[in-house]
């Protein structure tokens, strides 16, 4: 048997048993028609495809790939973990595998309608501002910094891998430059070589032939692709591709172009450093871009830009325009951490004024360099949530304070003596009654309806951020981690909540949840609130991902009332279009109570 040949079977092998033991999942052929082959690359063609049982457009990319055991081992478990993980605004996002009719293994991606970056620079270069710019950068770096929090290098990234979305940025083709084709030699480097894409390969790979990438080889690439962001064309296009390794060797970059700012120009020229120590770290990146995204600096005009004040936070901002009430730190004390969150900590406090006990949400990032268009939602929220007199379903919030020796700011809310609506259900379930659930889902649905009544949405509904206070269901989660897991699906699914995620996100990761995605969350509730435990407690969090994405449910109690059980299935319909509005949800909840 030829080398070659025997290398294609064992990668099939490793796919299959990846199959069998459901780690990565499998369609049937059948379920896509329409194919139209809109590419060919190194690793067999790409068709554009309609997913019958998805109801979408879908990429099927071809897995033709000959490696030997190590390499296949090591892409197959990036396959896991990216199915675990990819629900990322910017990360194709990769739903399986199917095999044609001829025994061919295809991946099932995201289609992306706008192409790829070097298309899209090419078609769209004139009309971008810099502020386009820096979006584009920051986006790229974000799934960049995704990718390499959950341990996976790239190794081959250059503009024609990363996608176009709805003119939203997605990384493609991690962990493909490690597989080998039939053409290839079994090396890191050949891959990209033929592709002509040498010019993002890291200068290492052209010094130590069996150089193994790193993240640092990533940022390399990253560097050359802020390049071509700011100059809308491919680097050294004037050479001959086989002078570009030697030009990279000898230590040649590109020029800046004329008029990019001073900033951008040293991230870039940071980031293609020949020595990879050099190399800033994904996340010194995303926040030297947001900076840049802040303070705008574009040209030598913006220079007498009042920098202290553009450099200001939201925060800042909305406290000394009194849009925010603040208090001083100094009042609170017998601070008791509770709870780590992502992006910061709870403490329970005492107000010396009045002896309160209040719940500190502090962050442990400075506000400016918060996502503005986040940061911005967090403030309407808060601004509502202030000029609610009192709404014993909604959690009182106070206003903001300042840790001096830290300087990161502090939400203060009312404190809930009965933890969350989890918490409650493992220790009080086995004496609640029917009709106790029932008011319970009542409470939800009371301080939902008040949201939606202020346009408000939630988008991060579960039954760890409704509270119990005295005795009460109280909604709460409205702090800048909850508002980033909402515009991030991945957080949410990586942090064990998928179960109460709209339908719609696992389909499009880009969906923005609204209204109707409430209502689904709220189903899900509402049967947690039916059975006492979490929805699909039994399943692993990527399992549950694609469990909801087939259209499975939660099996209903049994002594669950018919009419109960009718609404919640009704919520977590598929269809938004199908799910009921909280006034008529309430109308039924309302109804069962006078029944029971």
């Amino acid at each position: 048997m030829e080398k070659s040949t025997e290398k294609f079977l064992n990668s099939i092998e490793w796919i299959e048993d990846a199959i069998k033991k459901n780690t990565i999942n499998y369609f049937k052929y059948e379920e896509f028609n329409g194919h139209e082959k809109v590419d060919d690359g190194g690793f067999g063609f790409v068709s554009k495809s309609e997913w019958i049982i998805g109801g979408m457009t879908v990429a099927l990319k071809s897995l033709r790939v000959y490696a030997d055991e190590k390499t296949m081992k090591i892409f197959v478990k990036e396959l896991q973990l990216l199915q675990r993980v990819s629900f990322h605004p910017n990360i194709n996002h990769f739903y399986g595998v199917t095999k044609d009719s001829f025994g061919h293994y295809k991946m099932v991606l995201q289609f992306a309608i706008n192409g790829n970056l070097r298309d899209y620079l090419g078609n769209n270069f004139s009309n971008l501002q810099w502020k386009d710019k820096y979006q584009i950068a920051s986006e790229i770096s974000q799934g960049l910094l995704f990718l390499h929090k959950n341990k996976i290098i790239h190794r081959d990234l250059h503009p024609k891998n990363i996608l176009v979305h709805e003119h939203k940025m997605m990384i493609s083709d991690f962990g493909l430059s490690k597989l080998t084709t039939l053409e290839t030699s079994n090396t890191s480097n050949s891959g990209s070589a033929l592709d002509g894409m040498m010019a993002f390969m890291d200068p290492q790979c052209f010094e130590i032939q069996e150089y193994e990438r790193t993240t640092k080889s990533d940022i390399y690439s990253y560097g050359v692709v802020l390049w071509e962001i700011s100059s809308g064309h491919k680097p050294f296009q004037s050479l001959k591709r086989i002078q570009i390794p030697i030009k990279i060797y000898l230590g040649a970059r590109e020029e800046p172009i004329k008029d990019t700012p001073p900033e951008y120009v040293k991230l870039y020229k940071r980031c293609w450093d020949k020595d990879p120590e050099k190399r800033p770290e994904i996340e010194e990146i995303c926040d030297s871009l947001n900076k840049l995204i802040y303070n705008k600096p574009t040209n030598s005009h913006d220079s007498h830009v009042n920098m202290e004040e553009s450099s200001r936070g939201l925060l800042e901002k909305v406290i000394s325009e009194n849009i925010i009430k603040f208090y001083d730190y100094d009042q609170f004390s017998d601070h008791i951490k509770i709870s780590e969150e992502r992006l910061g900590f709870v403490h329970k406090s005492i107000w010396r004024k009045n002896g309160l006990l209040v719940a500190l949400k502090c962050l442990n990032i400075k506000d400016k360099y918060l996502d503005e268009t986040i940061t911005k939602e967090l403030v309407e929220k808060l601004h509502l949530l202030q000029n609610i007199e009192f709404h014993q379903n909604i959690i009182k919030f106070y206003g903001l304070t300042k840790d001096p020796s830290s300087e990161y700011y502090c939400m203060v809310f009312q404190f809930a003596d009965g933890g969350n609506l989890r918490e409650y259900l493992t220790k009080n379930f086995s004496k609640l009654q029917w009709n106790d659930k029932i008011h319970m889902a009542i409470g939800i649905a009371e301080g939902l309806k008040y949201l939606h009544e202020h346009e408000i949405a939630h988008r991060g509904l579960h039954s760890k951020n409704i509270l119990v206070c005295n005795g009460k269901m109280v909604i709460a989660g409205f702090g800048i981690s909850e508002l980033i897991n909402e515009s991030s699906l991945s957080n949410s699914v990586s942090q064990g909540m998928p179960g109460y995620i709209d339908s719609q996100c696992f389909k499009n990761p880009t969906y923005q949840r609204n209204m109707k995605s409430d209502i689904y969350s709220f189903g899900i509730i509402l049967w947690e609130i039916s059975s006492g435990k979490p929805p699909f407690k039994s399943l692993k969090g990527y399992s549950i991902s694609i469990h909801i994405f087939k259209g499975k449910r939660e099996v209903p109690v049994k002594g669950t009332p018919p009419q109960y059980e009718n609404l919640y299935k009704q919520c977590w319909d598929n269809d938004p279009g199908e799910r009921p509005n909280i006034v008529s949800a309430l109308e039924i909840l309302s109804q069962l109570v006078l029944y029971n």
